[in-house]
């Protein structure tokens, strides 16, 4: 099995209809030098930079940081984990909670 490295494509996800392609590498710098160091699929920061369908529905990702209005688990705190979270396929989602919908 070749390790793939960074740059690499890992998938190229149509999700809602938007095109997301994620790529390996690293979250942060001081992971290269790391003794688990093999680039991971990267994902988008889609709570800094937001995204939504055409129907105005903010697209998320199952890992990131919940919003304001989490409805799950107390002792969770992502997005993937709240009852707002609708799934879509290679960790995206859509956020179904009305109030953070507006662009």
């Amino acid at each position: 099995m070749v390790k793939p490295k960074e740059g690499d494509l890992f998938a190229r996800a149509c999700v809602f209809g938007r095109t997301f392609e994620i790529y390996y590498g690293y979250y942060e710098d001081f992971e290269r030098n790391s003794i688990y160091n093999d680039p991971v699929p990267i994902y988008p920061d889609l709570k800094l930079c937001p995204v939504f369908t055409d129907g105005g529905e903010r697209i998320v990702t199952e890992m990131q940081l919940a919003c304001e209005k989490y409805s799950g688990r107390p002792d969770e705190d992502r997005c993937g984990r709240c009852s707002n979270f609708r799934r879509g396929e290679l960790l995206f989602g859509l956020c179904t909670a009305c109030e953070n919908n507006e662009k």
